[in-house]
């Protein structure tokens, strides 16, 4: 498995505590709302908002996707990212990985992938649980 880098950890724990509701604060969703953008926030993946999956290369986001498909969608520059973060109220993103392996982000999930191996494609689905 390879070494996470410590700033890496951090992003983590940042970007899971904004897909949660545990972050930003209400002040920063107000200002993000508004339009305004501190750069902690884009870097953090606060700047991923409804109804995007976002897909994070360190702290920059390296894509972000919406639309329901029958099939798998490249992820582009996005293949090998750290982070997902499924900002969707209802429907799955499933993961596909270079070594066979698929994952589901859930509604409202963010998980660090480089434990799962290389992600390379994504398909949302219609399902929280992203059944066909």
């Amino acid at each position: 498995m390879p070494a996470v880098r410590t700033t890496l950890g951090a992003a983590a724990a940042l970007l899971c505590g904004a897909a949660i509701g545990i972050g930003p604060s209400p002040a920063a969703t107000a200002d993000m709302r508004a339009g305004a953008h501190s750069e902690a926030h884009a870097e953090t993946g606060a700047g991923c908002g409804y109804p995007y999956v976002c897909f994070y290369i360190g702290e920059t986001e390296s894509g972000r996707f919406k639309d329901v498909t029958s099939g798998w969608q490249p992820l582009g520059r996005s293949k090998g990212a750290e982070y997902v973060v499924n900002t969707r109220r209802d429907d799955g993103a499933k993961l596909h990985f270079t070594n066979g392996r698929t994952w589901c982000a859930a509604p409202g999930e963010s998980k660090l992938l480089v434990p799962i191996g290389t992600v390379d494609k994504i398909r949302i689905m219609d399902s929280p649980q992203c059944r066909a």
